[in-house]
């Protein structure tokens, strides 16, 4: 089985590789290396963990597409391993290779996984966590309870929604009728203390900066309750439908058999139910108490034991389940990776994704040209409009560090002294009268400003012109 996950990681790996080959990458991946490459304790909206990770990766690979196909598959199949070692806490043979295959058919762990960002890390920390919760809940054994407190300790330090999982575990805890000696024993404080730990430097970084993650939780909090309610039920409904092809594979094979005896006791059931069905209402509740938007795309890992207890509702026939699994995620993969030319083709000529037909890593570069124009002095800080800072990041052969919105306080890697010693690159969309203006509150008489109009080639076909003000304010 971990070979047909790593087969099936590599045909997506690949397919991405060709379908966003003539596109830019997602403003949250160009985000994710913006903040990685700086190794903070925190950043403006979220803590650093995942960020790392990407900033490690491209100390390795070179800023491509590819390399964050590469990364973003190797996430998902880290996932989908950890998911096939959870459903083996339950279930063996073709009930554990059908659960397992069914995640595949999901876009969770394919078509959606390539935006790598804080909520796509928890593909691969959610499943292991839990395996480990269940480890240690059933054997107290020192390992068990260490690996879970690593574990959360690296999902509290990638997202604060991390807390869902924590309460999830809980709650499967005191359901379990190893309560009891569970928490007279060393594991739960084993566990907590090494998570603690692990989020510590984190913690005490919020108290240095003033909180900047949770600052930005209070602006995009407190949205009525209609709206909220809307985008709770939206994302509920959404993750829904995304997984109706695996549970209609269920149904299916479940269809006109004998009702089977279960594979599971009381015990395994409950704990079934609660990991599998907590996170969802513990998202929607928190949410609505925040009034906070909700999205599908937060919900993204949660559900790598719904297919699990889907057959153990229903009953289907695991023989012929699990051929029918793997056969469906072998036929989307493959599928997949044939059409990826066209479907390259046709995103970079008719898409209306921003990262389809926007001119960033165009802009990226003739800003860089800019830059080197008006002074022989590295380029170290860039700025500009939304989507292109982040990106000129990302594809400038200057390897700057971002500047984002023009806040020192989002961007704690940034004062006025290194500007002023480094200088500053602004990329403006032409009508973008707000970063204009903070480009002037910048400027000194030696800046050098240019306009451009840039259009996204791919493929021999030009998209839409963009117009754009590029200035390069020298070191002073």
């Amino acid at each position: 089985m971990v070979l047909r996950i790593a087969a099936y990681a590599c045909l997506f790996a690949l397919y991405f590789a060709v379908t966003e080959y003539a596109g830019a990458i997602h403003n949250d991946m160009a985000e994710a290396y913006a903040w990685g490459r700086e190794f903070q304790l925190g950043y403006n909206q979220h803590p650093p963990f995942w960020a790392w990770i990407c900033g490690a990766w491209f100390l390795l690979f070179p800023r491509a597409n590819w390399a964050f196909a590469i990364l973003s598959m190797l996430n998902a199949g880290i996932g989908l391993a950890g998911a096939w070692a959870l459903i083996g806490r339950f279930v063996e043979g073709e009930r554990r290779i059908a659960a397992t295959a069914l995640l595949a058919l999901t876009p969770f762990y394919s078509f959606l996984a390539y935006k790598y960002n804080a909520n796509s890390i928890f593909l691969s920390l959610w499943p292991w966590t839990l395996y480990a919760f269940l480890g240690a809940l059933r054997g107290r054994g020192l390992a068990a309870s260490l690996g879970f407190g690593a574990l959360m300790g690296c999902a509290l330090d990638s997202k604060y929604y991390a807390l869902t999982l924590a309460t999830t575990c809980l709650l499967a805890a005191l359901a379990s009728g190893e309560r009891r000696r569970y928490f007279r024993s060393a594991s739960p404080y084993v566990s907590m203390a090494v998570a603690l730990a692990l989020w510590a430097p984190h913690l005490w970084w919020l108290h240095e900066t003033g909180a900047p993650p949770l600052r930005y939780l209070a602006r995009v909090s407190g949205r009525s309750f209609t709206e909220t309610g809307f985008f709770a039920a939206s994302a509920a409904l959404g993750s829904v439908l995304q997984q109706i092809a695996a549970v209609g594979l269920v149904a299916a094979s479940a269809w006109r058999r004998p009702r089977r005896l279960s594979a599971l006791d009381g015990e395994q059931r409950r704990l079934l139910m609660i990991l599998a069905l907590a996170p969802l209402v513990l998202s929607v509740a928190a949410a609505l108490a925040l009034r906070t938007k909700l999205s599908a795309n937060m919900l993204i890992a949660v559900f790598p034991l719904t297919p699990l207890l889907a057959l153990e509702l229903l009953q289907p026939d695991p023989a012929r389940l699990k051929r029918w699994a793997l056969r469906g995620a072998g036929a989307v993969a493959l599928g997949a990776l044939a059409l990826s030319p066209l479907i390259a083709v046709a995103k970079a000529w008719y898409g209306r994704d921003s990262e389809d037909w926007e001119p960033r890593r165009e802009a990226a570069l003739a800003a860089t040209q800019v830059w080197r124009r008006a002074t022989p002095a590295p380029l170290d800080f860039v700025a500009g409009s939304f989507r292109y800072d982040n990106a000129a990041v990302f594809y400038s052969p200057g390897r700057p560090s971002a500047f984002v919105n023009f806040d020192y306080f989002g961007n704690r890697w940034v004062s006025p002294e290194k500007l002023a010693a480094q200088g500053l690159l602004t990329i403006c969309l032409k009508d973008d009268d707000a970063c204009l203006d903070a480009t002037e509150r910048f400027a000194t008489p030696a800046a050098r400003r240019e306009p451009l109009t840039l259009a996204h080639l791919a493929f021999g076909r030009a998209r839409k012109s963009v117009a754009f003000v590029v200035t390069a304010i020298p070191p002073r």
